[in-house]
Parts: structure tokens; C-alpha cells; sequence
């Protein structure tokens, strides 16, 4: 009996071929542009987070207590060393860094703009957060005599400078006194990161810590290789260390963890017009042939053939319908996701708006098989209500009075 019904189901979909054809197209086609779109846009979003990421605040990132409120340098970490042996013990973190930040203004000739100053280390920067991949001109370096600069690429637009070019650092020090220095443009990265990009200036950590009066640092950020164990860290430093306080990455940066929560809803949203789209689909495809094989309905009724073997007809028809679209919607959205995986989606056309929102020009897409799985219940379920009103109306039908007309 099952073989009966799984033939007649395959025959009757051949049927009407362009109709299912228009069926499978619409399924497979939304599919596609959803798996596609999505896996571009988490790509993006996860760029934009390992650059802020690696650029800045690691998984993890400590400062004194007060800092982060009031910026000071007089809430500096005095004794770094302590911190930095805990970290050593703790096989989860793979890198760590310690900086120096403070406020401070940088001028030329013609241009003076507020920065933040970053007292850094090249080497366990090289290892952390890969700065030197970022450089867009010049060297990753402060030159012989430890007096180069490195900027921002939005920076260096403002300020007018380019390479070899000096410019004055001034700051308050730890006495309340307004230090300056001369410094010439050894280097201009790009991060993609709107904060680094923008704002920031990076001097040798020893240069910093002389320049501003102070023997200890303001940062110490590190990333770990087990994700699982930042929370565990976390807690155990904090009541460890109470004159610290530990920040994760998306505490720092609440407008990133902010955009994923959005895309997450994003998603639900369009994974709800995929199913409204292929429950159109399919229950269009059903509904119709249905009323065109009442008479074919009611006559098998009429010599004995139960409703249930009817229905499960119907329900094998939208099934079919319904899972091969899904299918040809894997291959197509699967495979397109898998070249901008490989290749990725160049927007470099784009590159000055992308700049401003801290975005890559070239995006990776991410595969999940979240896309795939809420894809199939999506169309599982549309199948199944798509076939209640077709049946609804066959079973309220009078076989006699269909077969009579």
C-alpha cells in the first residue's frame, strides 16, 4: 500500500511540471538568497569583532579600578608583574599583552586633533593582535632611536600627514605637568577599527611610561584559546585582585554585541518570510491540484479507498514539493557560501563608507548549520500547514455529488 502512495504522489507531481517546477524554484530560490545573505552578514559581524578583538580589548582586559570611569593615570596598574604570573599559570589564555593608555593631543604645522596614546611592546603586540598585519604604509617599528609613530589611517587623513613627517605629542604626566615630544611618522595601520583607526597613536611602552611619570601600566588584555574558561577567569581574578576590574570584549564594546543581537533577530525574521514563502509555494501547488482531482479524489473514495490513504497522497505530494526545494536551496545557498568562505565577497568599491562603520572590504562568509537546520523545520512546517485547507475542503466534499457533476 505504502508503494502505491509513494507512486502515485511522484506521478502526480509530473503532472503539472511547470507548476512544480514554479514551486521548487520558489523554495530553492529563497533558500539560496537567505543562506547567502545571512552567512555574508555573521561574516561581517565577526570581522568587526576580532578586529576590536585583536586590536584592543582581547577576550579579557584589565584595568585599576576606576579607570575605565575617570581615565586618569593616577589609576594605573603599579605592579603589572603579579598579574602577568597569574596569566603565565593559566594554560587557557594563548597571549597577552600590557599598554599604556593615556589622553593626549597631537599637532603639526597646521593641524592639532585629541588622541589616545598607546604605550606598547611590538613583539607580544606581533603575537596578540597581529598590529603588524595592519600596516598600510611604512614599517611596523619605532625606528633606531625608539622616536617613531605609529597612527591610525583616519588619523593620518585628518592630520594631513604622511610618512617621515613629525609631529608633537603632548600630555599630562603623573605631577600634573604638560610634557611634549617630537616624533616622526614611522608607520600608518588600518584595523577597521573605528576606535584604533580614528583616535589612536602608538609610541614604545617605555617611551610612554617615562613621558608620562609612571612605572606600571593601564591595560592588560590577553586571549584565550578555550573560550569556555573566560568566565571562570574572570571571577577567580576579580575576588582575587579587588582593586582590579575585568572586562570582556563585549562589555567594552556593547554597540557590537548590540549589532549581533539584531542580526540574530534579522534572522528569525527572515527565516519567517521563508516559511510564508514556501507555504505559499507549496500550498498553492497543493490547493490547485486538488480541485483539479476532486472527481479523481471522490472516486477513489467511493470504491473503499480510505481518506487517510487520500491525505497521506496529498501529504507525500507537498513533502516532496517541499524537501527537494530545500535540497536544491542547500546545494545552491551551500555552495555560494562556500566560495565567499574560500574567495570572499570583495566590497572594495565600497571601502570608504565600509571604513567609516569599521567594516573589511573584502567580507569571509561563515557556514552554520544553524542556516540548514531552521531552514528544514522552516519548510517542514510550512509543508504541514499548507496541506490543512486542501484536505479541510476534500474532506467536507460528497464524493457522489462530485463524481455526479
Amino acid at each position: 500500500m505504502y508503494k502505491l502512495i509513494f507512486k502515485t504522489a511522484i506521478l502526480s507531481l509530473f503532472r503539472r511540471k511547470m507548476r512544480t517546477f514554479l514551486a521548487l524554484f520558489m523554495i530553492a530560490s529563497s533558500l539560496w538568497g537567505l543562506m547567502t545573505m545571512l552567512g555574508i552578514y555573521d561574516g561581517m559581524m565577526n570581522q568587526m569583532i576580532n578586529n576590536a578583538i585583536r586590536s584592543d580589548s582581547g577576550d579579557i582586559t584589565i584595568y585599576k579600578k576606576d579607570f575605565r570611569s575617570d581615565n586618569d593615570i593616577k589609576h594605573h596598574i603599579k605592579e603589572p608583574q603579579t598579574i602577568i604570573e597569574e596569566i603565565k599559570n593559566y594554560p587557557a589564555i594563548k597571549s597577552h599583552v600590557q599598554r599604556v593608555i593615556s589622553d593626549g593631543l597631537i599637532a603639526t604645522a597646521k593641524y592639532s586633533k585629541g588622541v589616545k596614546i598607546y604605550g606598547i611592546d611590538l613583539e607580544s603586540e606581533k603575537k596578540q593582535s597581529n598590529l603588524d598585519n595592519y600596516i598600510k604604509e611604512g614599517n611596523f617599528g619605532f625606528g633606531t632611536r625608539s622616536k617613531g609613530i605609529i597612527i591610525g589611517v583616519t588619523l593620518a587623513k585628518k592630520l594631513k600627514i604622511s610618512l617621515g613627517k613629525k609631529v608633537i605629542l603632548s600630555a599630562q604626566n603623573s605631577d600634573n605637568e604638560i610634557n611634549s615630544i617630537a616624533l616622526k611618522v614611522t608607520g600608518i595601520l588600518k584595523t577597521n577599527n573605528m576606535h584604533i583607526d580614528g583616535i589612536a597613536i602608538f609610541i614604545p611602552i617605555q617611551k610612554a611610561q617615562k613621558f608620562l611619570g609612571i612605572d606600571g601600566v593601564m591595560q592588560v588584555s590577553m586571549i584565550f584559546e578555550d573560550k569556555n574558561q573566560i568566565p571562570i577567569f574572570q571571577n577567580k581574578m576579580q575576588h582575587k585582585f579587588q582593586n582590579l576590574e575585568l572586562f570582556r570584549w563585549d562589555e567594552l564594546y556593547p554597540a557590537l554585541m548590540q549589532s549581533r543581537t539584531i542580526m540574530e533577530q534579522y534572522s528569525l525574521i527572515s527565516y519567517l518570510l521563508i516559511f510564508f514563502v514556501a507555504g505559499i509555494g507549496i500550498f498553492g501547488v497543493v490547493l490547485v491540484s486538488v480541485l483539479e482531482r476532486l472527481r479523481e479524489f471522490a472516486i477513489l473514495q467511493a470504491i473503499g479507498t480510505p481518506f487517510k490513504m487520500v491525505a497521506q497522497i496529498i501529504f507525500l505530494e507537498s513533502f516532496f514539493i517541499g524537501i527537494i526545494g530545500f535540497i536544491l536551496g542547500c546545494i545552491l545557498g551551500g555552495g555560494t557560501l562556500y566560495y565567499f568562505y574560500i574567495y570572499g565577497l570583495d566590497l572594495s568599491a565600497f571601502s570608504d563608507a565600509l571604513d567609516e562603520f569599521g567594516m573589511d572590504a573584502i567580507t569571509y562568509a561563515v557556514i552554520k548549520p544553524s542556516y540548514f537546520i531552521t531552514g528544514f523545520f522552516a519548510v517542514l512546517i510550512a509543508v504541514v500547514l499548507s496541506i490543512i485547507f486542501p484536505l479541510r475542503l476534500l474532506k467536507k466534499s460528497k464524493p457522489i455529488e462530485v463524481i455526479n457533476d
